[in-house]
């Protein structure tokens, strides 16, 4: 039985962390997702990195030119 309860937790674990990195993929725009490509070819670099900075370069572009291009 208890081992049942430690699986079911394991699974229920597993299913929140999919959950997030979903919620997280699903959030980026179109620009970071043209940009993250790039960014991973970077020696170090991770989803978690790349995901901000690439929003951030977004921002800035957006900003200093009015539209992405």
């Amino acid at each position: 039985m208890m081992a049942s309860k430690k699986a079911i937790a394991a699974l229920l674990i597993c299913l929140v962390i999919t959950m997030a990195s979903f919620k997280k993929a699903e959030t980026l725009s179109d620009c970071a997702k043209e940009c993250m490509p790039v960014c991973l070819q970077e020696n170090g670099a991770t989803i978690d990195v790349c995901g901000p900075a690439c929003e951030k370069y977004c921002d800035q572009m957006t900003s200093t030119m009015g539209a992405v291009v």
